[in-house]
């Protein structure tokens, strides 16, 4: 919040006044939050009718087991330690709560309204209202329901083995190591691949609700979850809150809350409604929430495979970020041992190879820091372990 003390006006000029910077703070979240891009209607799917178990207080528990204390409350101004000190009795009475809640339809109006905070993203120009990330401080008990219906839905939906985020037993580290075999493996073979990485506008912020129902049905989420999950987005919203105060509330009519417990799950199950027809073989396809890459052995064939994402994703009201795609070519090595021309044969190895290749300096490094294949299911294992700061002069001496 201390970078929002000054930011830039529409047209490029400094605001310094309070009242001036609350109003362009509510100016651009509310063109964000309410402007879809352009998209044809989103076709419907049949709705999947059959009865879904109450809320129970063993469930209650088990959210609130997963949720951090002494974090930043919502407008209800109710901490999650108030709920985790209650313990069982806590429990009980949120799960009497939550199911008068989904028979009434109707949530408490506080759950309809959130504060926005501005948080920079460490880059770009700090008065520049587009370089900060916009997080939702939530009622807690709101967050509880959602983690209890986030959990119910993991059970139900499956994505694709493409997708790295916000997935039970998998991050960013599977993909880097799925590209590093990739590329490797070509190096070896002397062959050229090409990658391009695509990043989506605003991705979390503009997505239209209707792809949000879409998607759900298309993996089959009984109709009364999507009901559920409908109460969260009945008519939210929000109020910018920064250094210089707080701003008048807008609505919010388009994307997901950031910030929210349920808001990845959704964000991943419309990414691979809309996507799951042309996305390539693991690893040719590779997805990290919002974050693409896509892998050819033909710079041709590629050029195709991102026309074809862009669009499908402007057919369901997404749109590529251009200023952040980026383009990268491995090539076949060429090796100068005189000043002749050397002729390079595609799919043949060179001659002499590195000095290790980077899946055995894996297998050593799984070696020094104790660590077997089984324990990658073990994530918190694995990252205490393979953390441990090393001088980089070490590895010289093996």
């Amino acid at each position: 919040m201390e970078h929002t003390k000054i930011v830039k006006g529409a047209d490029g000029a400094v605001l310094r006044s309070s009242g001036q910077i609350l109003e362009r703070w509510r100016e651009y979240y509310n063109h964000l939050c309410n402007e879809e891009f352009c998209h044809p209607p989103i076709p419907t799917v049949p709705s999947i009718e059959r009865p879904v178990l109450p809320i129970t207080a063993v469930q209650i528990s088990a959210a609130l087991a997963k949720m951090k204390s002494s974090k930043a409350n919502g407008p209800d101004d109710i901490l999650i330690d108030v709920w985790k000190l209650l313990g069982d009795r806590g429990s009980v009475w949120l799960a009497t709560l939550f199911i008068k809640i989904v028979a009434e339809g109707r949530t408490p109006d506080v759950w309809q309204t959130f504060v926005t905070v501005p948080v920079w993203k460490g880059k770009g120009d700090i008065a520049d209202c587009t370089s900060y990330r916009p997080i939702r401080l939530l009622c807690h008990t709101m967050k509880v329901f959602e983690r209890v219906l986030e959990a119910r839905l993991r059970k139900i939906v499956s994505v694709s083995l493409n997708q790295c985020g916000f997935v039970k037993n998998c991050s960013i580290i599977d993909a880097i190591y799925a590209v590093r075999i990739l590329l490797e493996k070509h190096r070896e073979k002397n062959r050229s691949v090409h990658l391009a990485f695509l990043d989506l506008e605003k991705a979390f912020d503009r997505v239209p609700h209707e792809l949000l129902w879409m998607s759900m049905r298309s993996h089959r989420v009984p109709e009364k979850y999507m009901r559920w999950t409908e109460l969260l987005y009945a008519k939210p919203t929000s109020a910018v809150r920064c250094a210089a105060g707080t701003s008048r509330p807008f609505s919010v009519q388009v994307g997901v809350h950031q910030g929210s417990s349920l808001s990845p799950l959704l964000f991943i199950l419309c990414m691979d409604t809309i996507t799951k027809e042309i996305q390539k073989q693991h690893p040719w396809t590779l997805l990290f929430a919002d974050d693409v890459m896509l892998a050819s052995e033909s710079r041709g064939d590629l050029q195709k495979q991102v026309q074809s994402w862009k669009d499908r994703l402007q057919k369901y009201g997404l749109r590529l970020n251009t200023s952040k795609t980026e383009y990268m070519e491995r090539g076949p090595r060429i090796g100068f041992n005189s000043c002749r021309w050397h002729r390079i044969k595609q799919g043949v190895r060179p001659r002499g190879r590195p000095k290790i290749r980077w899946l055995d300096r894996v297998k050593l490094d799984m070696i020094d820091a104790r660590l077997c294949a089984v324990n990658a299911m073990d994530r918190t294992k694995w990252k205490t372990r393979s953390r441990k700061p090393q001088p980089a002069t070490m590895r010289d001496k093996r």
